[in-house]
């Protein structure tokens, strides 16, 4: 993957501001913008903080305004975007930028060329800017206006006179507290001088948020203005914090995270080196000793579903076995009825529980983590809270989930999505998929062959498997009976009492893909031959086909209509996990299969280098441009093609 975006990039404005960057302390915090450094998105910060980790995320540092003198001439280096028009322009001497080890820009003029870097560092609510003289015919002057927003990452604001600029200045290091609510705010800033200015920017906006209700412009503030003299060949550096540190020594902070980034960047494969290093970012605490998966930046919490799935991509296959451990002992303590939570709340950090195939997908992730590791021990934590998953399911739980006569799994209630295909636009449910749903049966197929595995081989309780196997042979049988299409030659994607619904989605994949099937084997053929001729697409699969009266393949127009595109057309990345299995298992691993596979993965493999930089987006619109969409980091995205790259490649 390129590692370089030149001059022509950076100082074309349209192209700029549609690459983005991203850097994360392991908190749930981060940093992000676009290779100029001028926001698009209420998200954009240099300094996003978790107060409650890895949620309840707010934007202290919006940004730097950022000027230089050199040999008499001045030239800004921000760039702004305002109603109507951009200020500055420092873009137009932006020579190129750089994501690795950490994000680089660099500005040149015939009388100055200075670089800067953004680091976040690991475990720190700490940001550290730094701005390298690399040739000047003497020292030259940069003077910089920290520019605030402190307020919720998800809320844009505006002049509010209540805010505190008042500066409270020690040696080396200036603070301030605009609101008492949210962090101290610490400026480590060496031997820079100080000036008080309490200057509000007004206006500046967001393109990204153009079309969404909460608007796409807001009011920052300036309560000071750094001044730097930096010789040539020297280094002048600006940490932002809200750790209440005496003393900061920048290099140091430096060296250790360039040393932590280390174990990923020394892959020698591209490719791999790449998603290695777009894993880590997923990975945040929850609370004070837990773990837990992000499922995308810039606005996604942790959602259960996606923590399960991306489980084995960003753990297992990269060696961070203990952080599996962690992950999944950290939703165990939170099950609930049987019910393992599907998403945390932002705000509040409070676990909710309706959809039905979480649970499943903690037992599939039990089950992988058991065979990569060997790990006995964790497993035997983990058995009780899979026994009672089962027993809830089996005996009904929440948002009616219950097991039917049949034997398979019936879900749903009035206004509550049960399935990953989930969106809910103030309670209206574009895609409800009550009653058996196709991929949670095939879920709760697998779920019943893994306990048994557990049963047999962790708790040597042989009856108890017996058992179980018995079950999900009964499983397996009422689920050919009930899913099958004969006319389409695939599974209906819901039934519900009589009602069968015919449309083709990706869903009845996962009959084919789960490490354990419930269909035979022409029948596997046949599902896989109808997902690949309706719902392949270089970047993953659609999520409806295109014949379908409901098909939507555009994420524009308002909140509902997004919304409602969602699952009705628009593609997902993640699925090409599943579809590359499906196809392992049909046709085998040879050099032709692996050679096949590293073709369906090379588009979103290139796609590393575009947008979201290093990364992997949630969806795709489904037209020939294949604009990404939702958010452009995505954690089983990445997941998924790392696990399958490792898996067959």
């Amino acid at each position: 993957m390129r590692n370089v975006w030149g001059q022509t990039e950076c100082q074309n404005l349209k192209n700029a501001l549609s690459k983005e960057w991203l850097e994360t302390n392991g908190l749930g915090g981060f940093a992000s913008s676009t290779i100029i450094g001028a926001n698009t998105r209420r998200q954009h910060g240099l300094l996003v903080v978790a107060l409650q980790p890895p949620g309840d995320r707010h934007v202290l540092l919006a940004k730097l305004e950022e000027k230089i003198e050199a040999d008499g001439h001045e030239a800004h280096l921000s760039t702004n975007l305002y109603p109507g028009t951009v200020y500055p322009h420092g873009f137009n001497i932006q020579q190129e930028f750089r994501l690795r080890p950490w994000p680089t820009f660099r500005y040149a003029t015939s009388e100055f060329d200075l670089e800067k870097t953004v680091t976040m560092i690991h475990g720190e609510n700490t940001v550290v800017v730094g701005y390298r003289n690399l040739k000047a015919r003497g020292p030259v002057t940069l003077w910089v206006r920290p520019l605030l927003a402190f307020r919720h990452y998800g809320a844009l604001g505006r002049r509010d006179d209540t805010v505190t600029m008042a500066l409270e200045r020690g040696n080396g290091v200036v603070s301030v507290q605009p609101r008492p609510e949210l962090p101290r705010l610490y400026f480590h800033i060496g031997p820079a001088t100080v000036t008080a200015v309490g200057d509000w920017y007004y206006n500046l906006s967001y393109p990204t948020e153009e079309g969404w209700q909460a608007g796409y412009q807001e009011d920052v503030f300036a309560p000071l203005e750094l001044a730097f003299a930096i010789a040539a060949g020297q280094t002048a550096y600006l940490v932002a914090t809200t750790e209440p540190k005496t003393a900061v020594k920048p290099e140091e902070l430096l060296a250790r995270e360039r040393d932590r980034r280390l174990r990923d960047e020394r892959e020698a494969d591209p490719d791999r080196r790449a998603l290695l290093v777009a894993s880590g970012a997923f990975l945040a605490r929850r609370g004070e000793d837990g773990l837990t998966v992000l499922a995308g930046y810039p606005w996604s919490t942790d959602w259960g579903r996606d923590a399960m799935i991306a489980l084995p991509g960003l753990t297992l296959t990269t060696g961070r076995h203990d952080a599996a451990r962690r992950i999944l002992l950290t939703y165990a303590q939170y099950c609930n009825q049987g019910l393992i939570p599907h998403v945390f709340r932002e705000r509040d950090a409070r676990p909710e529980y309706h959809e039905a195939d979480v649970s499943l997908w903690f037992i599939v992730a039990a089950w992988r983590y058991w065979k990569a590791t060997g790990d006995k021990a964790t497993l035997q934590q983990l058995l009780p809270v899979c026994a009672e998953i089962l027993k809830h399911y089996q005996a009904g739980t929440r948002a009616g989930i219950h097991t039917d006569a049949d034997g398979l799994i019936h879900a749903g209630a009035p206004g509550l999505p049960v399935t990953w295909m989930n969106a809910n636009i103030d309670g209206y449910l574009p895609t409800p998929r009550h009653g058996k749903a196709v991929e949670i049966n095939a879920l709760w197929f697998n779920a019943l062959m893994m306990m048994a595995e557990f049963e047999a081989k962790i708790a040597q309780n042989i009856p108890a498997a017996t058992v179980l196997r018995k079950r999900a042979d009964w499983v397996a049988a009422s689920f050919s009976k009930v899913f099958w299409n004969r006319e389409a030659g695939c599974l209906y994607d819901t039934v519900h009492g009589t009602a069968r619904d015919a449309s083709i989605r990706p869903n009845q994949l996962l009959a084919v893909s789960l490490p354990f099937s419930p269909l035979n084997r022409e029948q596997q053929q046949a599902v896989f031959d109808v997902v690949t001729k309706q719902l392949l697409t270089p970047y993953g699969l659609r999520s409806l086909a295109r014949d379908h009266e409901r098909y939507s393949g555009r994420y524009t127009g308002s909140r509902l209509q997004r919304g409602a595109a969602v699952h009705q057309g628009l593609i997902w990345p993640w699925l090409i996990g599943p579809y590359c299995d499906a196809y392992a298992r049909l046709h085998g691993t040879g050099k032709a299969q692996r050679q096949e596979i590293e073709r369906l993965l090379r588009p979103l493999l290139d796609h590393l280098a575009d947008a979201g930089l290093g990364s992997l987006p949630e969806i795709f619109e489904d037209d020939p441009s294949y604009r990404q969409a939702g958010c452009y980091a995505q954690a089983w995205s990445v997941a998924e093609v790392l696990r399958v790259y490792d898996t067959y490649l």
